[in-house]
This record gives structure tokens, sequence and C-alpha cells, in this order.
């Protein structure tokens, strides 16, 4: 579904484990993914680096964002949110 800059799924996709990475512009790329804290909750995270490598290459350091937000569909809807503010900046730097 279209959100934005970003072709994305439901939540659901998430809720049963699955990672979505994407890039937008050609150089503007994320990966959205689950993870269980310390605590054991469990949060949405996404991560934002820059440039033609696929996640899998580019090392921690070179991320240029990384955002935590509920596991819940509110908290995909504020990493959409983030994740096409950012991009708008992006195409207009």
């Amino acid at each position: 579904m279209l959100h934005g800059y970003l072709d994305l799924p439901t939540f659901a996709f998430w809720d049963f484990g699955n990672i979505w990475t994407g890039s937008v512009f050609g150089e503007f790329n994320y990966r959205i993914f689950g993870r269980k804290k310390e605590d054991d909750t469990k949060v949405l995270c996404t991560i934002v680096w820059y440039g033609t490598d696929c996640f899998a290459l580019v090392p921690p350091e070179k991320y240029v964002f990384e955002k935590e937000e509920e596991f819940s569909p509110e908290g995909l809807e504020k990493i959409m949110a983030f994740l096409n503010s950012e991009a708008e900046k992006y195409k207009n730097s």
C-alpha cells in the first residue's frame, strides 16, 4: 500500500516476523523490522542509509538514522511519517 513515498505492507507483515527493506530516489534506503529489547518488550525499528549498497554491505557507522517506535500499527504510522519526512528532506537537498 502506498504511503507517501513508501510502498509498504500492513502491520501484519511485521507481526509475522518479517523484515522490509526499500529505497526511494535510488539512494535513500531504509529497513523496517521488529526487535525485542532487553526487557522483553518488542519495538518496531527503522534504519536509514544513503547510497547504492545493499543493507548487508553497509557498516553501522554509515547509518544516517536509527529510530524505534512501539510495536503496533500506530508505531508503524510514526515510522512511515518519519521516513517520508526524511525522504522529503533528502529529495530537497
